[in-house]
C-alpha cells in the first residue's frame, strides 16, 4: 500500500486501529478454543447439562466468522489509505456486532440471564473502547444491553423456551420477576459504567498519542530546519575561510620576506614587530585551515583524492619528519614501534595526515622538555591501532569528555601553549567517524596522555 514516511507519522494513531483490529481477530481464536474445550470438559468430565451441539454449532460458526475477518483484512490493504482507515472501523464495528449476537446466544443456551457468560459482555465493552470512538462504543453498548433486555423477556413470557441448566442453576429466575429486573439492573448499570470508564481512559490515550505524533512532527520540522541552517552556516564558514587563506599566505610571505631582509635593510623594532606579525598572521593560518577541515567533513566536500591503501608506518614516519626540528628543540625522547609487516589502511591519504598531524603535534605541544612520547602501530584481525602516548600535562578527567568540542581548551593546555584553536581534536574525531574508526583519550593529570584511534579493516 504506497504512502509515504510522513503520511506514516500523520495517521500513526488510525494505523494503531489496524494493528488492534487484527489483534482482535486473534484473540476470537482463542475465545472459540475456550469456548470448546470448556463445554466439552463440563459436559463430559463435571456431567452437567448443557446443550452442546447448539454451542458447537456457535462456535463453529464463530470460526467461520473469523476465517472471513482474516480474508477480508487482507483484502482491504489493497484499497487507498484513507478507504483503508474507514474500512477498518467499519470492520472493527461489524465485528463487534456479530460478536453480541454470538454471545447472546450463547448466554441463552448456558442458562439465560443467570449465565456467567453474561460477564463476557463486560469484556466487549472494553475492546469497543478500544477499538471505536466514544459515540461508536456507547451504541454497541445499548445495542448489547437491547440484546440481553430481548432475551430475558422473551424467555420470561415464553416466546424462546429458557435453558436452564439445573446442575447451576437449580431454582429457576424467571419465577422472580424482582430477582430478574434487579440482575437486569446491575447487568444493564455494569456495562454503561464499564463503557464509561474505558471510553474515557481510551480518549485520554488517543488525545496523548495524537499530541505524541504532533510533537514529533513539530520537533522533526525544526530539527530539519536547524539542520538546513546549520549546513548553510557551514558553507558560509567554509567560503569565507577558503577565500582568506589565499590573502593571509601572501601577508606571511611578504612578512617573511621583509624579515629576512630581501626588501632592505630594517631596523630592530621593526623586525620584531614584523616578527610579531608574522606569527600571528601563522595562527590566522592554522585557525584558517583547521577551520576548512571541521566544515569539510561537515559538508562532505570533495577532497583532492579518493581514498587509498596507505601503509600506516609510512604515514607515521612523513609526519614525524615534518615535526623533528620541534621534537629536536624540546629535546624529547621519541620512540616509534612499528609493525614488522606493512600495514595497509583504506583511508583518503589527506584525512590520515590530519588525524596524525594532529594527535603527534599535541603530544609535541604539551609534553615538557626531556619528556618522552611513544607511537604504536598494531593491527588486530578485524582492527588498525594507532596510539600516541606521551609525558606530558595530561588532561583533567572533568575535561576528558569536551576535549573533542569546538573551540574548547582545558584550562591548563592554555597556561602550557597560549596559541591554539581548540579544533584539532574535534577534526580529528570528525575524521576518524567518518572512515568508521573509533578515538579512545586515556589521562591523568601530570602525568601524560593516551591517544588511541582504531579503523576496521
Amino acid at each position: 500500500m504506497p504512502y509515504n514516511t510522513h503520511t506514516q507519522e500523520r495517521y500513526l494513531v488510525e494505523e494503531e486501529l489496524i494493528e488492534r483490529v487484527f489483534w482482535f481477530i486473534t484473540l476470537r481464536w482463542i475465545t472459540v478454543a475456550g469456548i470448546c474445550t470448556t463445554s466439552l470438559i463440563a459436559y463430559f468430565i463435571l456431567n452437567i447439562g448443557l446443550p452442546l451441539i447448539p454451542i458447537l454449532i456457535i462456535a463453529t460458526c464463530i470460526l467461520l466468522f473469523n476465517f472471513v475477518c482474516i480474508t477480508r483484512h487482507h483484502y482491504i490493504k489493497c484499497i487507498s489509505y484513507s478507504q483503508y482507515i474507514k474500512s477498518h472501523q467499519r470492520f472493527a464495528n461489524l465485528q463487534i456486532f456479530t460478536d453480541w449476537i454470538a454471545l447472546v446466544l450463547l448466554v441463552h443456551y448456558t442458562g439465560g440471564i443467570e449465565s456467567p457468560v453474561i460477564f463476557y459482555f463486560i469484556f466487549h465493552v472494553i475492546i469497543a473502547a478500544i477499538l471505536l470512538s466514544r459515540k461508536a462504543c456507547y451504541l454497541q453498548t445499548s445495542f448489547a444491553v437491547l440484546l440481553i433486555i430481548s432475551l430475558s423477556i422473551l424467555e420470561y413470557v415464553n416466546i424462546i423456551p429458557h435453558v436452564q441448566i439445573k446442575e447451576l442453576f437449580p431454582n429457576l429466575i424467571y419465577d422472580n420477576s424482582l430477582y430478574l429486573l434487579s440482575t437486569l439492573f446491575f447487568c444493564i448499570t455494569s456495562l454503561y459504567v464499564s463503557a464509561y470508564l474505558a471510553t474515557s481512559i481510551a480518549n485520554q490515550i488517543r488525545k496523548r498519542e495524537k499530541e505524541i505524533v504532533i510533537l514529533k512532527d513539530t520537533i522533526t520540522d525544526a530539527y530539519q530546519a536547524l539542520e538546513k541552517k546549520d549546513r548553510e552556516k557551514s558553507e558560509f564558514t567554509y567560503k569565507v575561510t577558503h577565500e582568506l587563506r589565499a590573502p593571509l599566505s601572501a601577508i606571511q610571505s611578504l612578512l617573511k620576506s621583509i624579515e629576512e631582509g630581501y626588501a632592505g635593510e630594517i631596523s630592530e623594532k621593526a623586525k620584531e614587530l614584523i616578527i610579531r606579525s608574522e606569527k600571528r598572521t601563522g595562527f590566522l593560518l592554522t585557525l584558517v585551515k583547521d577551520l576548512l577541515d571541521l566544515v569539510t567533513g561537515k559538508i562532505g566536500k570533495p577532497r583532492e583524492h579518493d581514498s587509498k591503501s596507505v601503509d600506516i608506518n609510512e604515514a607515521v614516519k612523513r609526519t614525524l619528519h615534518l615535526m623533528q626540528e620541534k621534537v629536536k628543540a624540546k629535546n624529547i625522547k621519541l620512540t616509534v614501534n612499528t609493525t614488522e609487516q606493512p600495514v595497509c589502511l583504506n583511508i583518503i591519504p589527506d584525512d590520515l595526515d590530519i588525524i596524525l598531524t594532529n594527535l603527534i603535534d599535541n603530544a609535541v605541544k604539551y609534553t615538557q622538555k626531556d619528556g618522552a612520547i611513544t607511537i604504536n602501530n598494531y593491527s588486530t584481525d578485524d582492527k588498525i591501532m594507532i596510539e600516541v602516548s606521551d609525558t606530558g600535562i595530561g588532561i583533567h578527567k572533568d575535561d576528558v569528555n569536551k576535549i573533542f568540542d569546538e573551540f574548547y581548551r582545558a584550562s591548563n593546555a592554555k597556561a602550557v601553549e597560549l596559541d591554539g584553536t581548540g579544533l584539532g581534536l574535534t577534526i580529528v574525531k570528525n575524521l576518524v567517524k567518518r572512515h568508521g574508526g573509533n578515538i579512545d583519550v586515556n589521562s591523568e593529570l601530570g602525568k601524560g596522555t593516551t591517544v588511541t584511534v582504531s579503523f576496521p579493516v
